[in-house]
C-alpha cells in the first residue's frame, strides 16, 4: 500500500506543478485556490477540486483525490475496448485529417517543425507572424501546412491569403477523425 501512496503523491505533485506553470502561479497558490475537503464512506478527504459554471446545466466539476486507498480482493475488473485511433500520436492524427492549419487547403499537406518552443518567441522589436502565433497557441512543435504556406514560411515570405480560425482548425479536425473512424468501424 506504501507504494499506491507514493504514486498518489507523485501524481498530485505533477498536477498541482502543471497546473501553476499553466496559470503562472506558485504550487501554493494553486493547493489554496482548488484544496478542499471531500466526504467519501463518511471519512473525509483532501482533494484538489475545480469547477466550471456553465449557462443553463450544472457545473462541470474535476477532482483530484478522494479514493481510499485500499485493497479490495472481491473488485471486479470492468474492460473497455479501446477506441481505434488511440493509438496513434497526436502528430499522426493531424496528418491523417489532411488539411493546413494554416490556410484550411487540402492539397499536398507536410510538416513544418521548429527545434524548440523557446525559437517561436524570438522575434524581437516586431509583431510575431500568424504561423508562430498558431504554434503558440497550439503549444506545438509542428504545424501541418499546404506546400504554398510552407514554402511561405521556409522563405520568410508574408502570408497574403485568407487563413482560418484556431476552433476551424479544431472543429475540422475532430470532424476529420470522426468520419475516419465511422470508416474503419464498417
Amino acid at each position: 500500500m506504501f507504494h499506491l501512496k507514493e504514486l498518489k503523491w507523485i501524481m498530485e505533485i505533477s498536477l498541482t506543478k502543471t497546473l501553476a506553470a499553466k496559470y503562472k502561479l506558485p504550487v501554493v497558490k494553486v493547493y489554496e485556490k482548488h484544496g478542499t475537503t471531500l466526504m467519501v464512506q463518511g471519512k473525509k478527504y483532501k482533494v484538489l477540486q475545480a469547477s466550471v459554471p456553465r449557462e443553463g446545466k450544472s457545473p462541470l466539476v474535476a477532482t483530484w483525490g478522494g479514493i481510499p486507498l485500499k485493497r479490495n480482493m472481491k473488485a471486479t475488473l470492468e474492460e473497455r475496448p479501446s477506441r481505434l485511433y488511440d493509438n496513434q500520436t497526436e502528430l499522426v492524427q493531424r496528418l491523417l485529417a489532411e488539411f493546413c492549419e494554416l490556410c484550411g487547403s487540402e492539397k499536398d499537406v507536410e510538416v513544418h517543425h521548429v527545434r524548440a518552443m523557446r525559437k517561436l518567441h524570438e522575434y524581437p522589436g516586431r509583431s510575431k507572424p500568424e504561423w508562430v502565433k498558431r504554434m503558440i497557441a497550439l503549444r506545438r512543435k509542428t504545424l501541418i501546412l499546404c506546400k504554398r504556406c510552407h514554402e511561405a514560411i521556409e522563405h520568410g515570405l508574408p502570408i497574403t491569403w485568407t487563413l482560418i480560425t484556431l476552433k476551424e482548425v479544431k472543429a475540422r479536425r475532430k470532424a476529420r477523425m470522426t468520419t475516419i473512424l465511422e470508416s474503419r468501424m464498417q
